[in-house]
């Protein structure tokens, strides 16, 4: 009786492995199906096109792929909300995925709908997709924002290490920590950084705290030169990312004087000058800067102007690009598309959409694409497809490609959004995986509140729309 005892708990022991096992292998088959890690075929499927984005947003029969949730929205009583809270600008820009597009980074917090505080704390994690979406945190920040979040990414060409930005322990400076994947090791730079060169080697930055556009900012921090609009203490650092030496290369007051050449002005009392972003073009030789100049007028009422220039990589040979710079993203070394409101080669009369620009000093549009409201803009590896977006339009945020060689538009998703909120806005922020067969996306469509999703296209990329 003993001996059967025990063979039948030993049986019932395999028994249980094997079910469990059986579980672990249809996990793992159901991540590689839906990860691209199999070379099972997939079946017909259906995708709408459209001849404009205004026949895309009017259509009520468009078919669009699923996205699949891989973040975790908590409990009611203790919600998760999670995101990447940007995009790419060019090929290896604020990449969210390892090279090998088997983890993201994503951060976590549990706020959403009012201004963050300098106690308001986001934990950074990396998100395996081919473990069930394990979520490991790796680190922690209180220096984010609602638009642009903490500038987390993979380092270009690493595999092991990511980039966040967060305060000192002693809450009197604004830092950088790389944490290796490998080591589990975490190394604090002095400055944050805002973007990274394509080598990996090399970090821009400016004064966080300087930012006034809303929702880029980060807080805990006063901005020492606030009472001066054209300081020459700030302007933009060039940091190695291996050291940590840094050198400024540029001030606001120098590019105050590029900006206004015939002499600055003098209605900037209670103004202020301030760099807004920088961006590598795809070498890394130069990149564009973002300056905006906000003023008050005798009314008090604050306007500002915002102009895009292109630099080298140590801040010289700068350039006039265009005005009002938006969503730009660099295609090659000399040309950059973005979504601004100017004149098609030809008109008369400016119109709202996606434009391509030359890095030639001109400032003026070489080509217009498409008709459009703004969005965020980036290029699919193999170069034959842009992926964009929508802000809040009738309560839908529309998600969408255009086919380059056929001048198609797909459809990808139409979300239920929420109202514009301002600064606390959800943008879908929309992003390739590093091979292109994937896109991420933040939404809040499903009333969870920020999540994170993907969406596979590879049937689209494997049967791309034909010509009329």
């Amino acid at each position: 009786m003993k001996k059967t005892k025990i063979s039948r708990i030993t049986s019932l022991f395999l028994i249980l492995c094997s079910l469990v096992g059986l579980m672990s292998c249809l996990t793992i088959k159901k991540n590689h199906e839906i990860f691209g890690r199999s070379d099972s075929k997939k079946g017909k499927q259906e995708y709408s096109t459209y001849d404009s984005f205004k026949s895309l947003v009017a259509a009520t029969d468009a078919k669009y792929p699923v996205p699949l949730r891989v973040t975790s929205p908590g409990t009611k009583e203790n919600p998760m909300y999670h995101g990447f809270y940007f995009y790419n600008c060019s090929p290896l820009d604020m990449s969210q995925f390892d090279p090998s597009g088997r983890y993201m980074v994503d951060m976590r917090i549990s706020i959403e709908g009012r201004e963050v505080t300098p106690t308001d704390k986001g934990d950074i994690g990396i998100i395996d997709l081919r473990n069930n979406f394990k979520w490991t945190k790796i680190g922690e920040t209180t220096a984010w924002n609602w638009q642009q979040g903490c500038r987390m990414e993979w380092i270009p060409g690493s595999s092991t290490e990511v980039v966040w930005d967060d305060r000192s322990e002693d809450k009197k400076s604004y830092v950088s920590h790389i944490y290796d994947t490998q080591t589990k090791k975490t190394r604090t730079l002095a400055l944050p950084i805002y973007t990274i060169s394509p080598d990996g080697n090399t970090a821009l930055t400016h004064d966080f705290e300087r930012m006034k556009h809303g929702g880029t900012n980060f807080v805990g921090l006063e901005d020492k030169y606030k009472d001066e609009w054209a300081p020459k203490e700030t302007g933009i650092w060039k940091m190695n990312l291996k050291t940590g030496k840094a050198e400024k290369i540029i001030t606001v007051n120098q590019m105050a004087h590029i900006l206004y050449p015939k002499g600055l002005p003098s209605d900037t009392v209670g103004g202020c000058l301030y760099i807004f972003r920088e961006g590598y073009n795809p070498s890394g030789k130069r990149f564009i800067a973002f300056i905006k100049d906000e003023r008050k007028n005798a009314t008090g009422a604050i306007t500002t102007h915002t102009t895009g220039f292109s630099m080298t990589s140590n801040g010289e040979d700068i350039r006039f690009l265009y005005d009002e710079p938006s969503h730009h993203y660099w295609i090659d070394d000399e040309t950059i598309l973005d979504n601004v409101k100017t004149k098609a080669p030809g008109d008369v009369k400016s119109v709202q959409g996606y434009f391509v620009f030359k890095d030639d000093g001109s400032g003026t549009a070489k080509e217009m694409l498409w008709a459009a409201p703004n969005g965020h803009d980036s290029f699919h590896p193999d170069g034959n497809w842009i992926l964009t977006d929508t802000y809040y339009l009738d309560g839908y945020q529309y998600l969408y490609m255009y086919h380059i060689p056929t001048k198609k538009f797909i459809a990808l998703g139409k979300f239920k959004s929420k109202s514009n909120t301002g600064i606390f806005r959800l943008d879908l922020h929309p992003r390739f995986s590093p091979d292109g067969n994937f896109l991420a996306i933040d939404s809040n469509h499903e009333g969870l509140g920020r999540q994170m999703y993907l969406i596979d296209i590879r049937y689209i990329l494997k049967n791309p729309p034909v010509k009329d």
